[in-house]
């Protein structure tokens, strides 16, 4: 949860200065425009600041925004997993009132930008993995190539598949 924690601050962050110097800009330009300085070019330069705050930001400032909700939204999902221990993709619908499939689509970006790596997704159920289990090689399905993990599942760093543990005995 800490790296979605950083991650909301950093947009949080950028969509405030985004809102700061487009409502700056403003002034900046007519300001810069009828002349605030004796100096021509430093006139022409504050309004030339102006125009690209409030140009910029009025296309930055909402996205910055929205994207910020949207990491919100998942801290929440996150926090119902990590601190709830709700592990089903059911359970998490109810407590978010989302439908599966939205849960899905949201636990499938949380595992990929890395913001459950405690944590395995095998179908419908979440599980923790442990951290400081047996180390294991294992050749991966898809590409064949051979790497190593630890705990019940590792994602080949190739190609990506995900592939679970089954012991020596194949079980």
């Amino acid at each position: 949860m800490d790296k979605l924690n950083k991650t909301i601050k950093g947009y949080f962050l950028a969509a405030l200065i985004s809102s700061c110097l487009f409502v700056v800009g403003i002034p900046m330009i007519i300001l810069g425009a009828t002349g605030i300085t004796p100096v021509s070019w430093l006139n022409k330069l504050i309004m030339i600041l102006g125009i690209v705050f409030t140009a910029g930001d009025f296309y930055a400032m909402p996205l910055l925004w929205v994207t910020y909700g949207n990491k919100r939204a998942l801290l929440g999902l996150v926090s119902a997993i990590e601190r709830m221990g709700i592990s089903t993709v059911d359970a998490l619908a109810s407590h978010t009132r989302l439908s599966p499939e939205d849960i899905r689509a949201k636990l499938d970006l949380c595992f990929e930008k890395g913001y459950l790596p405690d944590f395995i997704r095998d179908g419908d159920t979440l599980r923790r993995q442990d951290p400081e289990g047996e180390l294991h090689t294992m050749v991966c399905p898809a590409c064949a190539a051979r790497f190593e993990f630890r705990g019940e599942a590792g994602k080949c760093p190739w190609c990506g598949t995900v592939s679970f543990y089954k012991g020596e005995d194949g079980k």
